[in-house]
């Protein structure tokens, strides 16, 4: 696996047509500029195995068993969870599968990330379902950020290239995923401190947590056609703000939402 990695780090170096541009935005943190992510020379990369190694082995050993269930779950769909939009439902399983990731998981970012609304857009400029910042849609080849099978791809994508640079740990993508795979490097393989990334580790830990237990599941309550549509107007709590609890909801087509109180 490492060896696949170190290989897909040369062919992204390799499309540097300059040293002048080796300095590049590479993150999906909604900030200005972002982190500037300095690449490393492959005999740099290779000359410090010893400390990486032992470094992943410690994160592995108190790994939470739940993040391993993340990658390795084979479900193939979402339980009954729905974003209100079977197309776009459809999107979310056919990545996950291609890429081996719950769909759950991506469930979960995408209700933190858009709270499921196609035209999201941060003030930073994020957008679409999974709120990509250009830089990052150009890097996973996205011609259209606003077309939702594209915009999910590049996400899920994104994610799995997260959790393979980061030894399996799902805890660390999910932050390299807000953050930025430079800043987790640069702390030392740990969540930034960042106020707002480890609030969307939390936060997407959490709702994943929940919507995998079948108390949750169980306590959904019904809500009519008028309640469903006031369901699809609310946005997603930003970061910075007290997120009140997270409910699930059953639709009246027998599907279940995901809902910020």
């Amino acid at each position: 696996m490492r060896h696949s990695i170190f290989i897909l780090a040369l062919t992204i170096v390799a499309a540097v047509p300059s040293a002048a541009q080796s300095r590049r935005v590479f993150d999906n943190f909604d900030t200005a500029k972002g982190v500037q992510v300095i690449r490393p020379e492959p005999e740099a990369v290779e000359a410090v195995p010893a400390k990486t190694s032992t470094e992943s082995a410690k994160r592995k050993s108190s790994r939470n068993p739940l993040v391993r269930q993340i990658v390795m779950s084979s479900s193939r769909s979402m339980r009954g969870f729905s974003t209100g939009d079977a197309t776009v439902d459809s999107y979310i399983l056919t990545s996950s599968k291609k890429y081996s990731i719950d769909p759950l998981l991506i469930y979960a970012q995408m209700h933190q990330e858009s709270a499921f609304k196609r035209r999201a857009r941060s003030h930073k400029g994020a957008s679409g379902l999974m709120q990509l910042m250009p830089a990052t849609a150009r890097r996973f080849g996205v011609k259209n950020i606003w077309d939702p099978k594209q915009n999910i791809e590049a996400g899920v994508r994104y994610m799995r290239w997260l959790i393979d640079k980061f030894d399996g740990d799902v805890v660390l993508a999910l932050a390299g995923y807000n953050a930025g795979e430079g800043a987790v490097m640069k702390y030392g393989w740990r969540i930034p401190p960042y106020r707002e990334t480890q609030e969307y580790v939390r936060r997407i830990t959490s709702r994943y947590n929940s919507i995998t237990d079948s108390r949750f599941v169980r306590s959904a309550a019904k809500v009519d056609a008028e309640a469903a549509k006031e369901i699809d107007k609310k946005e997603a709590v930003p970061l910075a703000l007290y997120e009140r609890d997270i409910i699930a909801v059953r639709l009246p087509n027998g599907t279940m939402r995901l809902v910020s109180q």
